[in-house]
């Protein structure tokens, strides 16, 4: 909401300073009432822009996704990871779930899990002592969604 707001007061503003330039410069009048004119036609701009914005998110809602149907699965805590890893997610019905490791490339490594799991909250464990120092993703996959997240792997106390 905040970055299509932030897109329509730009858009808005974009129209205002087109408006004054066409006033001020175009057509040689430099007067206070054609700069609230100019003023005035922005301030409409944003009022159409954020209507319009509004009609298309109410259609648009009708068919909304149901919260139920998906997983949701967290981000780890930390920058970098080292370890034996908890992969937190939850589930609102009982699903197939496949949760499994990338490399860099988006390749499968390692399929960690791929069972059903019931309505829920569950931690899935994995260790990173097969992994080398780099980027990695963890992927969860249902019958109807696919989530991958980054993970940074560095076994040593080094810091890059």
């Amino acid at each position: 909401m905040k970055k299509t707001l932030l897109t329509l007061v730009g858009l808005s503003l974009l129209i205002t300073t087109l408006v004054l330039f066409r006033v001020n410069f175009v057509k040689g009048i430099r007067s206070w009432e054609s700069k609230l004119l100019a003023t005035l036609i922005g301030l409409a701009a944003i009022t159409m822009l954020y209507i319009a914005y509004k009609a298309v998110i109410k259609r648009f809602s009708k068919g909304m996704l149901q919260k139920e149907d998906y997983a949701l699965l967290f981000d780890l805590e930390g920058k970098y990871q080292t370890g034996i890893l908890e992969f937190y997610f939850t589930i609102e019905k009982t699903k197939n779930v496949v949760f499994s490791i990338l490399n860099a490339k988006m390749e499968a490594i390692e399929v960690v899990q791929d069972k059903e799991f019931p309505s829920g909250g569950h931690i899935i464990r994995y260790d990173t002592k097969g992994l080398d120092n780099g980027v990695f993703f963890y992927c969860l996959e249902t019958d109807n969604q696919k989530t991958m997240k980054k993970i940074h792997v560095q076994h040593d106390n080094l810091t890059v």
